[in-house]
């Protein structure tokens, strides 16, 4: 059944994962190359294991931090910018294993199709990136962005988008009508873009609330994976309807993906485990 639902209700901006396999999350690279190549390389490994492995990118692949970032926390953001090579290399996977690889847009993304400017590291990091690229590869990298999902739905029971999303969610067919950005006066679309791109966490009964609306006719969604925040402890969750696991401003031996098994059902967060769903990005950490 959960088979068919994936059929019928495959949308642009978003997807229904099959009830077979496994998935890979993680989230937030910011233009760290090293970390986006280890997630490749086990994503390839699982994938020659089981054909049936998806790997989901939790946006947010671009801007790293500045040169002064660099020198006062190396430990955290002493990496060079590569940004567009990750940009590049997602696309190469999407081409090389056709419907397993799944980009979720960022808020840092979003800026470079329209959106909000962000200003992390400078002033303008958009303008910033595309200054040191070719028109081709802005073109390139803006492309990968416009054609992103904002969520995706698995049959475990995991509903995974970058931020965390707000009431102003109360169906997916509201995601597959937004344009990037909302035409003027659509205040809705703002307000639903505003919770999956750069919303923190909300509190439990309103992720309860959104999860329980967005399930109708769906695999029951229990918990949210999102991006968008950082611990130096490498993950983190407030409550047990959401789990965010980081990249990006963790050191290097703390930093975590997911691997869920999307024919178990988890029932909240809680049933996630350090070392079994909750893994390390680097074996060596």
């Amino acid at each position: 059944m959960i088979a068919a639902v994936n059929a019928s209700y495959r949308g642009r901006r978003w997807i229904c994962l099959p009830a077979r396999g496994a998935v890979l999350v993680n989230t937030d690279l910011h233009g760290n190359g090293e970390d986006f190549r280890q997630m490749r390389a086990r994503f390839e490994a699982a994938r020659a294991r089981d054909p049936e492995t998806h790997w989901v990118i939790l946006g947010d692949i671009v801007h790293a931090p500045s040169d002064s970032a660099r020198l006062r926390k190396p430990e955290l953001y002493g990496y060079p910018d590569e940004s567009y090579a990750i940009a590049a290399g997602i696309r190469a996977l999407q081409r090389d294993h056709p419907g397993r690889v799944h980009f979720v847009l960022g808020n840092h993304d979003y800026a470079h199709i329209g959106g909000p400017r962000t200003r992390k590291f400078y002033s303008d990091e958009a303008a910033a990136l595309e200054i040191c690229l070719a028109p081709e590869q802005v073109e390139e990298l803006r492309a990968l962005f416009r054609d992103a999902l904002l969520a995706v739905l698995t049959p475990c029971g995991a509903f995974m988008s970058h931020g965390s999303p707000n009431e102003s969610l109360d169906e997916l067919a509201a995601l597959d009508e937004l344009s990037l950005p909302p035409v003027e006066g659509d205040a809705r679309g703002r307000a639903i873009l505003e919770g999956l791109l750069t919303a923190y966490g909300q509190r439990a009964e309103v992720t309860a609330r959104v999860l329980e609306r967005i399930s109708r006719g769906l695999p029951r969604q229990r918990f949210l994976v999102h991006g968008h925040d950082r611990d130096e402890d490498g993950w983190f969750s407030y409550h047990p309807g959401q789990i965010c696991v980081v990249c990006f401003g963790a050191p290097r031996r703390a930093r975590r993906y997911l691997r869920l098994d999307l024919e178990t059902t988890y029932e909240s967060s809680a049933a996630l485990r350090e070392d079994v769903e909750i893994l390390r990005v680097y074996d060596d950490a």
